[in-house]
């Protein structure tokens, strides 16, 4: 999108520079973290990403700056839930001894995933940052969320992920809740009451 507002919309490096995206993302990625939460933050990231990808295959070089921004907003909930709810889910899913091969493979993709979005934009504006190249963008961008969506939505995994209700901490459903484990101890260390009557 800068290479294109640059090239395109004849707007400069430095106002190009002013989105708001990562603005967005970092003021929102605090408090999503601190809630824990998985499954909000994902499908979150996912219609984000098809609306934002909507927005861009709207955008022509006579469109207002002020659209521009809101697609730039919109990107940057998405940002800001990607990084949150992957992260979350990283560390529910890994187990304890396997945390650091899980980080890196998950920067990996990351990697790779920066990649393939510099060959696309090459591909899209071979000929130069153009309306046409932009809205080929979005489709492409629009049929990935889609499947993201989808994927998601269709995760049971993600459907089974619970929270304590009294500490609010996530846990997995094959290991005993903390609140459980609290009781089972209280319960083991418990004298016994007997029943005289």
């Amino acid at each position: 999108m800068t290479q294109w507002m640059e090239a395109a919309h004849g707007l400069s490096t430095v106002t190009s520079g002013l989105l708001p995206m990562g603005a967005v993302s970092a003021l929102l990625s605090r408090p999503l973290a601190s809630r824990n939460l998985v499954r909000g933050p994902l499908l979150a990231a996912a219609i984000t990403m098809v609306l934002g990808s909507g927005g861009i295959m709207l955008l022509t070089s006579h469109s207002p700056a002020i659209a521009i921004v809101l697609v730039s907003l919109i990107f940057g909930v998405t940002s800001a839930a990607t990084t949150v709810g992957n992260q979350t889910v990283l560390y529910l899913a890994a187990p304890p001894d396997q945390i650091g091969t899980a980080s890196g493979l998950f920067r990996t993709f990351g990697y790779l995933g920066t990649i393939t979005s510099a060959v696309i934009g090459s591909i899209v504006f071979r000929d130069g940052a153009s309306d046409h190249g932009l809205h080929t963008l979005g489709f492409v961008l629009v049929a990935a969320d889609l499947a993201v969506l989808l994927l998601t939505v269709l995760d049971r995994r993600l459907m089974a992920r619970k929270t304590d209700r009294e500490t609010g901490i996530p846990y997995r459903t094959d290991t005993p809740t903390p609140t459980n484990t609290a009781n089972a101890a209280n319960t083991a260390i418990s004298p016994r009451k007997e029943n005289h009557a």
